[in-house]
């Protein structure tokens, strides 16, 4: 199943011309066959101020199922805001509330820098690919 998330606009529209409208950002959260026990979820897209609502309530959605693994694909993202890393820390909280574990995939500087600036990086369980996520019956 694949969600993307479209905000109407960026701004006021009747005080922008149609030709230098700011383009359209767009978020594609998308559930990745796998076992019922771990889910996996790939986001594709910038994850700012206008993003995060919809990522954090797709991600609670599956801590709501009780999952024992949510596994977090962030190699699509490009773009990670000060909002973006909000909702990974309400998220972390959410699925240590649930005891469910969350697993992040990241390898590029656009999600690392912001993790390591702001120190969050030893907060989460990051790993490089998905074949790299072990699996939730190994901890």
């Amino acid at each position: 199943m694949t969600v993307v998330f479209l905000p109407v606009s960026t701004g006021p529209l009747s005080l922008v011309a149609p030709a230098r409208r700011p383009a359209t950002r767009s978020l594609t959260v998308t559930v990745l066959p796998g076992l019922a026990e771990a889910v996996v979820l790939s986001v594709r897209g910038e994850v700012d101020m206008s993003t995060g609502p919809f990522l954090q309530r797709a991600l609670l959605s599956h801590l709501a199922n009780a999952a024992p693994q949510v596994t977090v694909d962030l190699t699509g993202v490009s773009f990670l805001g000060a909002a973006g890393l909000a909702v990974l820390v309400n998220v972390k909280r959410a699925a240590v509330a649930a005891e469910s574990r969350l697993r992040l995939v990241a390898h590029t500087r656009v999600v690392l820098l912001p993790l390591t600036i702001t120190g969050l990086d030893s907060e989460f369980d990051i790993y490089p690919a998905l074949a790299d996520v072990p699996s939730w019956q190994d901890d």
